[in-house]
């Protein structure tokens, strides 16, 4: 009895022995599969993607002052030293040359102007306005400065006309004064014999009635008998033509002819 039992705790202990012989080989087994299978995996897989990221605006550099006559020096042995980062403690990183990089570009954003349409009309309407007071107040002096031209003109044309009629009409009565003091002109008896001849002009003022106001000689002839008879002959004529009303200015008129003497005429 004694014998089965412990041929029967043998058997369980050696079956135990067994199960967990298999377990382990099967642990190592998986566990060596999964090693080579991730190793594989890894090899597989698409290169790992590098993203780098930049912006389009400079950054400002900072400049830092320096008082004169301070001076920075720096060891080559620092600069060497902060040149080389210490990479002992980094951790390798296997590099796939392969590998894409991905660049993500960073552009500033530009905010659209808004349009301002009901300013731009407001303006539009400003300046029509102005433009339309501009034209109407230069509209206006032209019309007046059209107006007052038109009617210098009219005045000048009228000022003309009536000058151009007194013209004539001191012409005319000038002919009929001339015409009447040939007919009381006398020859002077020594410039006949002598043969001297003559037009001393004479200057003098007739009223309203044809009457000579005062008289003076301007030019002589050269022969005093007949600067005399120049200035009796007007006595003796008056009174003159009574002269027309549009040429007495101040109740007279002030006219100045030659007397002329010619023997051939006498």
């Amino acid at each position: 009895m004694n014998t089965l039992t412990f041929e029967h705790n043998l058997n369980n202990k050696m079956i135990s022995a067994v199960i967990i012989a298999i377990t382990l080989h099967v642990l190592v087994i998986w566990f060596f599969l999964h090693n080579k299978q991730q190793n594989q995996w890894e090899t597989v897989t698409s290169p790992p993607s590098v993203v780098m990221e930049f912006s389009l605006e400079a950054e400002a550099e900072q400049i830092t002052e320096v008082n004169i006559g301070k001076v920075q020096e720096l060891s080559v042995a620092s600069k060497a030293q902060e040149a080389m980062p210490d990479t002992s403690d980094l951790p390798k990183v296997d590099i796939n040359e392969k590998a894409e990089v991905l660049i993500a570009k960073t552009e500033k954003r530009q905010e659209k102007p808004v349009p301002e349409k009901k300013k731009i009309i407001n303006k539009q309407k400003l300046v029509e306005e102005v433009e339309s007071d501009d034209s109407r107040a230069s509209a206006a002096p032209v019309t007046s400065n059209a107006a007052a031209l038109k009617k210098t003109s009219k005045v000048a044309a009228q000022f003309n006309s009536d000058s151009q009629a007194e013209l004539d009409a001191k012409k005319q009565w000038e002919a009929l004064v001339i015409g009447k003091l040939n007919k009381f002109k006398r020859y002077p008896d020594d410039a006949r014999r002598r043969g001297r001849t003559g037009s001393p002009v004479i200057k003098f003022e007739v009223d309203a009635q044809g009457y000579v106001i005062n008289s003076t000689l301007v030019k002589v002839s050269g022969t005093r008998s007949l600067d005399r008879e120049a200035e009796k002959v007007l006595s003796r004529a008056q009174p003159l033509p009574i002269p027309p009303a549009e040429i007495i200015r101040n109740g007279k008129v002030i006219v100045q002819m030659p007397i002329d003497f010619s023997i051939e005429n006498n």
